[in-house]
């Protein structure tokens, strides 16, 4: 598995370790964390896909320099985000709980970054 590409993943394995992990939450096995690596997984094999057929487009130094651009976004939130997490427990906020108000500025950052995209 270290050494497998993201391209070389098909859709149908990620369906086949989606099924399995969805068989062993139905047995009462704790497994949500499994789903989830699956999902970041999926999500990183369709960008990869999206990335590498945009690369024989014409301009493709345009897209690549946005691409660079956003991920340099992404890993200043993602920071932003995992900072944001280390005060909450260092407040004595729950890990779950820490993890649902992380999540709930990353939807919203989101909806007010959509919303001002949406107005222009």
């Amino acid at each position: 598995m270290d050494t497998t590409q993201l391209l070389d993943i098909t859709d149908h394995r990620l369906l086949c370790w989606r099924d399995a992990i969805c068989e062993a939450m139905t047995l009462g096995f704790r497994v949500e964390f499994l789903l989830n690596l699956v999902k970041d997984l999926a999500r990183a094999i369709f960008g990869e896909r999206a990335i590498h057929s945009m690369e024989s487009f014409s301009g493709s130094d345009n897209i690549r320099a946005a691409t660079k651009a956003l991920n340099l976004k992404q890993c200043e939130l993602e920071h932003e985000h995992g900072e944001l997490r280390a005060l909450l427990l260092a407040r004595g906020i729950s890990p779950d709980s820490a993890g649902c108000v992380t999540e709930a500025v990353t939807r919203t950052d989101w909806l007010d970054t959509s919303q001002d995209f949406f107005q222009d």
